[in-house]
């Protein structure tokens, strides 16, 4: 559904990275204010001594105590890196996050106060995030726990979100007529390695914590474990009341079991559905991510409100310590080349190249795509006329079978002399080689048989220019 939504965005906005990416900017600036909302009626502060500017002062007294987890919760999310990363991609990522915060609101408000139309809002808003993402079905059995949890409020209005649970079934049986086969094969289909439960932890415990860089290793990430780790232990006492006109009024220690498991069951539920069919990466459960935040901002009223004298100070230094490292993280992943830099590749190849007379060859295929896109003007159609800037060219050869090397040796010099009859001069834009051809059988035709004039080597991308001297 998001890239349903992006093709008539691109075609009036362009395709220009600031184009492809403004979506997901978007969606990661509303999550912040949702995240305060949402945190709003999940960990208000228990209110301490209302807080004056000065005796003098005729404003209107600030629970600094009862606000401060949600204000922390919305700036934590705004600086992480994790999220600023996927801030920045052409992805559906920050929409997924953002969903699943509309629907919490909802299933706050629905299991709270009831109604139709919360639950109306609800159904529509999770048939909107499964459709973007497949596994943000997860938000089902993670919504029904919470029901549970949630008793003996949540008995008040089982029939509007038993309406809302049915009418789900509905938008989902297309969902489950694609899935049937995979489900039911034995054999694996995803493509995945199957993640051990202390690995998978690990790794979305690095990914949250310091984004795609190599920044925090070791005692710089020490602050965030110490607050992580009094807010999912003691967090609970830090919990108050919901305000009088707050909905759903449940206990704090409820209400935290919400949040802990808004950031635990979705990992749980992700690595049991692996251990059928391996389906783990981080990224697809970057929506826990609000619970996380949460749970930090309950750390940091931990201290707050229990250091004594130092309060101000600690609570103060921790927070800043955590938002300046954090951006400090986010900072090093734009000025750091992470990603593959196809881009560059395909520039300088277009930039010699005459596609008519002079072939490509493509290793692996699917950079066609990327070429065809790189090549252009990257406006709103940017794979018009795309064929004529391709040209000539060719897949790179598939080697990794079950052939002896010298059987595959004979078989890339068939396939190779086919592909290159009438060729001077060949182009060749490698990148990820090994998944295609890990014995670069490809690679020593090539240099056996024709002259290496040109080469150039990018992040995660090379270019090379070959000539046939016969």
């Amino acid at each position: 559904l998001y890239f349903l939504l992006l093709r008539p965005w691109l075609q009036s906005a362009g395709s220009s990275e600031f184009a492809l990416r403004f979506p997901s900017v978007l969606f990661g600036v509303l999550a912040v204010p949702l995240l305060w909302q949402v945190a709003r009626k999940l960990i208000p502060g228990r209110s301490g001594e209302p807080v004056t500017l000065a005796p003098e002062c005729s404003a209107p007294r600030f629970p600094l105590d009862r606000e401060l987890p949600p204000l922390v919760a919305a700036l934590l999310l705004a600086v992480n890196p994790y999220q600023l990363w996927y801030g920045q991609e052409g992805k559906m990522y920050t929409l997924v996050t953002t969903l699943a915060l509309v629907a919490t609101w909802y299933w706050l408000r629905g299991i709270g106060r009831g109604g139709w139309r919360p639950w109306l809002a609800y159904l529509i808003t999770v048939t909107v995030a499964i459709y973007s993402h497949l596994l943000m079905i997860l938000l089902l059995p993670l919504h029904l726990l919470w029901f549970l949890i949630a008793w003996p409020q949540s008995r008040r209005h089982w029939r509007g979100y038993g309406l809302a649970l049915a009418g789900l079934t509905l938008p989902y049986l297309p969902m489950v007529i694609w899935q049937w086969d995979m489900l039911t094969r034995p054999e694996q289909q995803t493509g995945f390695r199957f993640t051990p439960l202390p690995d998978m932890l690990e790794r979305i415990l690095m990914s949250h914590a310091r984004g795609f860089t190599a920044a925090g290793e070791g005692l710089w990430l020490a602050p965030l474990y110490f607050l992580g780790l009094a807010g999912i232990f003691l967090g609970w006492l830090e919990i108050g009341r919901p305000a009088p006109d707050e909905h759903p009024r449940l206990a704090g220690w409820r209400r935290f079991l919400l949040v802990t498991t808004w950031l635990l069951a979705p990992m749980a539920m992700i690595y049991t559905m692996s251990l059928r069919e391996p389906i783990f990466t981080v990224r697809y459960i970057i929506w826990i991510a609000p619970a996380a935040m949460m749970v930090l901002a309950l750390g940091v009223q931990l201290v707050w409100r229990n250091a004594g004298l130092l309060r101000l100070p600690l609570a103060g230094l921790l927070l800043v310590y955590l938002v300046g490292f954090w951006s400090y993280a986010g900072w090093q992943q734009k000025a750091t080349t992470i990603k593959y830099d196809l881009r560059s590749a395909v520039t300088a190849i277009a930039a010699q190249r005459d596609p008519a007379d002079e072939l490509l060859i493509l290793q692996i295929p699917h950079m066609e795509y990327a070429y065809r896109y790189y090549s252009s003007d990257q406006g709103p159609d940017p794979f018009a006329e795309s064929d004529a800037r391709l040209g000539w060219w060719g897949q790179g050869l598939w080697t990794n079978t079950d052939l002896a090397d010298e059987a595959a040796r004979e078989d890339v010099d068939r396939q190779m002399n086919y592909m290159t009859a009438g060729a001077r001069d060949v182009w060749v834009l490698r990148s990820e080689v090994e998944m295609w051809d890990s014995r670069y059988l490809m690679d020593a035709w090539l240099d056996q048989n024709a002259e290496l004039v040109e080469r150039q080597a990018f992040h995660g991308a090379e270019m090379r220019h070959y000539r046939f001297t016969e």
